[in-house]
């Protein structure tokens, strides 16, 4: 039996979010054996956000499993979800190509990637907990 469009979205982004966090790491092993930490703050915050990011995802699409909501919702409130962990996964990368030092200070690129995350994310775990609330109670 194929699961739900829904829950192949958030597992999909999970796994990704995994992969990149997992590349991420290497790039920042490499980096830290010729460097110090500091110049890569934001190179290893990008490494935990997305490895947090996938299994937050992951975690979602197994209460997904609950919840009660039309296809249409549910697919919204996934890719809403997968596209939010994108920006927030990208905002940390971004503030480490950049040298970024206080991103809310600088209201730097990698703040307004991690500011389009939190409305995106907000939006979409608002229609998963709906739906997920809805099935459980």
């Amino acid at each position: 039996m194929q699961a739900p469009y829904a829950i192949r979205v958030l597992v999909l982004g999970g796994v990704l979010n995994l992969v990149l966090s997992f590349v991420l790491g290497w790039v920042l092993s490499m980096k830290r054996m010729k460097e110090p930490m500091a110049k890569h703050h934001w190179l290893l915050v990008a490494h935990t956000v997305s490895l947090q990011e996938g299994l937050m995802l992951l975690g979602l699409g197994f209460a997904m499993s609950f919840a009660v909501l039309g296809k249409t919702m549910a697919a919204t409130g996934a890719w809403l979800l997968v596209l939010a962990s994108a920006f927030q996964d990208f905002s940390g990368v971004v503030n480490w190509l950049k040298g970024t030092g206080d991103q809310f200070a600088e209201k730097s690129t990698g703040w307004l990637l991690a500011s389009i995350n939190a409305v995106l994310n907000t939006a979409g775990l608002a229609i998963i907990a709906y739906g997920v609330l809805r099935g459980v109670l």
